[in-house]
């Protein structure tokens, strides 16, 4: 391969292959970068061209990796990483730093576990501490100068920014969805509800216009995350948020049986206090954080 052949290659198309081969779809793809699908798939046939080989193989709605796809997916991410932390040193006024956060434990293990590596790919001289809470008092004796909260996001006092889709639908392992034809099915299988959540199974049961199932037996626990672990071993049908559920080991045990949902009042937000100014460390979290999420944020972080 001539050294001409070889510094043609644009760095836009190995962002997107990059992403079509970890997430093995051009549609997720073409979320993840805001691109279009077929902005995807045009920037796939360059890179394809340009090296002439294949790198997917195409099968009716999927997509898998070819031979030499596979062998050159790894060379571009260890690429894409040393690019990233190479920029992060020398672009970004950071030395050795620790963010401190307190987390939302449902949070912290459902969505931030799953992302934190890109954000240490990123951002390798920056450590996160991250303190597992769930209840208003926890927070209130926070010295933190981050919190990720679960509530309405009405804290006096705090900046708040909503971090997900606030829609519930319920989720179960596959064996039991199996079971669940229509929503009526639903009788005589264990419900977990979360402690402390404005919206649950009443709400969701009411849509459906199940009112006879109101009365059946529930399961409780403190945190949407220990709702996940018990439906992920196949003990009942908890409610979550689709956001929660894109990534992760528990995430992929689990699967929506039905498409309806329920918006909720609840959500989860990062918060820092109004009066304060943040670090740099933390400005620099804040901002990858919230480029993580789907929602429209507000104004800059101070």
């Amino acid at each position: 391969m001539s050294k001409a052949f070889t510094s043609n290659i644009q760095l836009n198309w190995l962002r997107t292959f990059e992403a079509a081969a970890r997430q093995l779809s051009f549609t997720l793809a073409a979320d993840e970068l805001s691109m279009s699908q077929s902005a995807v798939s045009q920037q796939i046939q360059l890179l394809e061209h340009h090296l002439d080989h294949k790198l997917f193989v195409r099968a009716n709605r999927s997509i898998q990796l070819s031979d030499a796809g596979r062998a050159f997916l790894p060379l571009v991410q260890d690429a894409m990483r040393q690019l990233n932390a190479g920029a992060a040193q020398i672009f970004t006024p950071l030395n050795a730093s620790v963010v401190e956060v307190n987390v939302n434990s449902a949070f912290g293990v459902l969505w931030l576990a799953s992302h934190l590596e890109r954000f240490s790919a990123i951002y390798p001289q920056i450590s996160v501490r991250q303190l597992g809470t769930n209840w208003a008092t926890d927070f209130d004796i926070s010295t933190a100068e981050l919190e990720i909260r679960y509530g309405t996001g009405n804290w006096s006092g705090f900046e708040a920014f909503p971090l997900i889709t606030p829609d519930l639908r319920p989720y179960c392992t596959p064996q039991n969805a199996k079971r669940l034809r229509s929503p009526s099915d639903l009788e005589g299988l264990p419900l977990l509800e979360v402690i402390g959540t404005s919206q649950g199974w009443d709400s969701w049961l009411e849509k459906m216009q199940l009112d006879h199932l109101l009365e059946q037996p529930r399961h409780y626990t403190d945190s949407h995350a220990s709702a996940v672990a018990m439906a992920a071993n196949s003990f009942g049908i908890c409610l979550m948020y689709d956001d929660m559920m894109e990534h992760g080991v528990l995430a992929r045990q689990l699967v929506a049986p039905f498409i309806d949902s329920i918006p909720t009042e609840g959500n989860y937000y990062l918060c820092y206090q109004s009066d304060r100014s943040l670090s740099q460390a933390s400005k620099v979290f804040c901002d990858w954080l919230l480029s993580q999420t789907r929602l429209p944020q507000g104004d800059d972080h101070r």
